[in-house]
């Protein structure tokens, strides 16, 4: 009968510590968001030149305010970029550990996303200000991941083992 009640609470808390399936669905489409993001701010600055010279010498330079914006691109400053793709990858890796069920995953996600918004709102200025959908989008997937913050486990140290 031990053995029984032994099994009946490994298995209880195999179902507590298993994740949602909406939590991994949330996790894949912020690897896909956050990934072509990061690819993003890696390149734009280093195709924006010749995006630039495209459009100068094509029909598209009647659109308006097309070279100003590639302009804009071509004159931000690489570190701005370098920050957006350092926050983009920071927030794949919160999705990593809240894919691994970690709270720190959580934080380190939120900020990440904050951080973002903050950067494109008040250093990138108008070419990369977040529109409604773009902040409405973060809200609610900081909003949906929160919904299962209580699920999440704190992050442990693991002791290093000196004996083998």
């Amino acid at each position: 009968m031990e053995q029984y009640d032994d099994y009946n609470a490994s298995n209880n808390q195999f179902e507590e510590n298993r994740r949602p399936g909406f939590l991994t669905t949330l996790c894949i489409l912020t690897f896909i968001g956050s990934g072509f993001s990061l690819l993003y701010q890696m390149l734009i600055p280093i195709t924006a030149p010749i995006a630039l010279e495209f459009i100068q010498q094509s029909s598209y330079a009647s659109i308006p305010g097309a070279i100003e914006t590639y302009e804009q691109i071509i004159d931000t400053p690489m570190w701005q970029f370098a920050m957006n793709a350092f926050f983009c990858a920071t927030s794949i890796l919160g999705a990593i550990y809240m894919m691994k069920m970690k709270k720190i995953g959580f934080h380190i996600y939120t900020i990440s996303k904050f951080a973002l918004l903050l950067i494109a709102q008040f250093l990138m200025g108008g070419y990369m200000a977040p529109k409604f959908s773009g902040l409405f989008i973060t809200l609610l997937f900081i909003g949906l991941y929160a919904i299962y913050y209580k699920k999440f486990s704190a992050m442990e140290l693991e002791e290093p083992d000196f004996e083998n």
